[in-house]
């Protein structure tokens, strides 16, 4: 039985991919390249993030930063901001682990890194909707509230945003598939 295009060669299934009806060449894309490098970049600029974010906890969590300078009632600040920073401090954390260990598995082309970048863009965005929900929650004044659930909106349409360009780019590219998977 021998018919054309049944079966390629060892050579050849090294080399193409009848993936979406088209040959790719395979072998030639692959390394940390492309795309790949503004998934290091963000990495890189998420932990420095997140680090200034930890270091600066207790400027943040002060009390008197809150009631003395903005004029922030102290019953509204232990009720509602204290609450709500205690929660942005425990998730600085857990993201602070979680982009770490993406790092480690991406400088050492791991398997899991794929789908612990799925997972990474996933939880930022269940994250930033929990966020907005507690800060939108709030009853108090305008004046007085100040927590603005707008710029928590905006963390949550770019979130989401990341998630529909690069969940798909590390279910299907090629070059994650050739660095990590194989």
């Amino acid at each position: 039985m021998n018919r054309p295009n049944a079966r390629l060669d060892e050579e050849e299934r090294d080399v193409y991919s009848y993936k979406s009806g088209a040959h790719t060449k395979r072998s030639d894309i692959s390394g940390l390249g492309g795309w790949l490098i503004l998934i290091q970049i963000s990495l890189w600029a998420s932990l420095a993030f997140l680090l200034s974010d930890l270091s600066s906890v207790t400027v943040i969590m002060d009390p008197a930063r809150w009631e003395g300078s903005r004029g922030v009632d102290p019953q509204i600040y232990t009720e509602v901001i204290r609450p709500i920073l205690w929660f942005g401090f425990i998730i600085s954390i857990i993201l602070s682990v979680l982009v770490i260990i993406n790092l480690v598995l991406f400088y050492r082309r791991k398997r899991l890194f794929p789908r612990m970048m799925i997972i990474q863009y996933i939880v930022n965005a269940i994250i930033s909707v929990v966020t907005w929900i507690l800060i939108a929650q709030q009853e108090m004044g305008r004046e007085v509230h100040v927590l603005d659930a707008q710029p928590a909106f905006h963390v949550i349409v770019r979130s989401l945003l990341a998630c529909c360009i690069f969940i798909p780019y590390f279910l299907r590219s090629v070059r994650v598939k050739n660095t990590f998977i194989q």
